[in-house]
């Protein structure tokens, strides 16, 4: 995933939290708010609960490559933070990327890919 689509600053995180809507997703939680630019913008966050840094960066890649292939079909203009839960290490990789489908459709920020029409 692009560094362009991070959210980087804390008050960038701060924001989402405090106007975001929360969805839980099994082995991880997503919070969604619009923002003012028109473009997408995701943050990763794991808790010291989740185990020592091993573990925490291993939950973050995960959660990262499960979402990489579907940052083009979320709705431009849109602050997301995907929070790791324990199970975010255990969960197999394709069980979690239906799950982070199925988030993005009841937050509303799915955007299904048009299909291409044969000429």
């Amino acid at each position: 995933m692009n560094r362009t689509f991070s959210l980087k600053r804390h008050k960038e995180f701060r924001f989402t939290y405090r106007t975001g809507r929360q969805v839980s997703g099994g082995s991880f939680a997503l919070v969604t708010a619009r923002n003012r630019k028109n473009k997408v913008q995701v943050g990763f966050s794991v808790s010291k609960k989740i185990g020592n840094s091993v573990q925490r960066n291993r939950a973050k890649r995960r959660l990262k490559a499960a979402f990489s292939p579907l940052l083009p079909t979320v709705k431009p203009g849109y602050n997301l933070i995907f929070i790791a839960r324990l199970s975010a290490l255990t969960v197999p990789f394709l069980s979690m990327q239906q799950s982070m489908t199925a988030a993005l459709q009841r937050a509303g920020v799915y955007a299904p890919p048009q299909a291409q029409e044969a000429p």
